[in-house]
């Protein structure tokens, strides 16, 4: 990924839910509530759970498609931090507000890595262009010139999906895990799933589609 997204990227995520305005209540930086979990002891006197989660701060709201069952549609809340140049870890929920079901991760790596994949590692990869260009992907709150910025960095990434919670409408995390995948062309999202993401955030998905003409 190239220098100048990936600051861009690490100051995004430096503004956190303070610069986003969005996120699921346990992924805010204030500290959790003293219990006894959280007490400084040797053992974790140095670790601060809240500063961890708080780093995850970059959201990205997109669909996923189940690999081997198109049918299975989520709409899916990334949390997103840098791991390394060019490597990236997200958390993935349900929803961006409270009482929201952790329900997967997401690995993305730049093209240069991809290609360095095994054959049959890259069949569990899934390409972000159109998506992207399509306006299914959005960064929530993230002001335009600066989404521009990282989707440019992110239209040659590709990402490893797996929801372990493969139906967050159950009360538990029934079955195997499931592999997850990206739109690759028009009508592989549900529209009602479109159009109920455009009124939460008062987006229009043709609006962006037109924007992004020029990425």
């Amino acid at each position: 990924m190239r220098t100048n997204v990936r600051i861009a990227l690490v100051l995004a995520l430096a503004g956190g839910a303070a610069m986003l305005g969005v996120g699921p209540r346990y992924l805010a930086a204030d500290p959790p509530p003293r219990c006894p979990c959280t007490d400084p002891t040797p053992s974790n006197a140095n670790i601060n759970p809240a500063k961890f989660a708080g780093d995850y701060g970059l959201h990205v709201c997109a669909f996923h498609v189940g690999k081997a069952d198109p049918s299975l549609q989520v709409e899916s809340h990334h949390y997103c931090t840098p791991l390394r140049d060019g490597v990236f870890q997200c958390v993935i929920f349900d929803k961006d507000r409270g009482n929201a079901k952790l329900i997967g991760v997401e690995y993305i790596v730049s093209d240069d890595i991809f290609k360095t994949l095994p054959a049959d590692e890259r069949q569990l990869w899934h390409p972000h262009d159109y998506e992207i260009r399509a306006g299914l992907l959005t960064m929530p709150g993230l002001k335009i010139d600066c989404e521009e910025k990282l989707l440019k960095g992110l239209l040659k990434s590709w990402g490893k999906v797996w929801h372990t919670w493969p139906d967050p409408k159950t009360d538990l995390p029934i079955g195997p895990p499931v592999l997850m995948w990206s739109a690759g062309k028009e009508g592989d999202v549900r529209k009602e799933l479109v159009k109920a993401r455009d009124e939460r955030y008062k987006v229009d998905v043709d609006a962006i589609k037109k924007q992004r003409e020029k990425l």
